[in-house]
């Protein structure tokens, strides 16, 4: 993680893309489970990054593990506004999904239900710690 410029306003545009991959997770539940799966992880993890970026913080991404170290941020950052479940998931979320995504793994519908209420508490969360 490095220390950056605070920037509010990409903050808020990243904070929209998580409520948005939120509503389209939901939409492709029933179709397309994994790809609902990638959405709601996406969610939680730019939900997580906008608060970084508020504070003035990034995951460096030209090392391996940037992903880890927004899952790690959101677990101490967090901790007081988020729901405890959602925080405790947000590892095994993101080991899920690069499962689906670079593996054989397939999630079922209620995975991405469970895992969907997850996100959904990270991203409101952040949407608090915003205000």
């Amino acid at each position: 993680m490095e220390r950056i410029q605070e920037d509010r306003e990409e903050a808020d545009d990243l904070l929209g893309h998580a409520e948005t991959h939120l509503r389209s997770a939901k939409k492709l539940l029933g179709e397309d489970p994994e790809g609902a799966y990638q959405l709601l992880y996406d969610a939680a993890r730019k939900a997580t990054a906008a608060d970084m970026l508020a504070q003035g913080y990034r995951a460096k991404s030209d090392q391996p593990g940037a992903h880890a170290t927004v899952v790690l941020y959101a677990e101490e950052a967090l901790a007081q506004v988020a729901d405890g479940e959602a925080l405790a998931n947000f590892d095994r979320m993101r080991r899920s999904r690069n499962r689906t995504e670079y593996g054989s793994m397939t999630v079922g519908s209620s995975q991405v239900e469970a895992d969907l209420e997850h996100a959904r508490a990270i991203v409101e969360a952040v949407r608090q710690r915003l205000r």
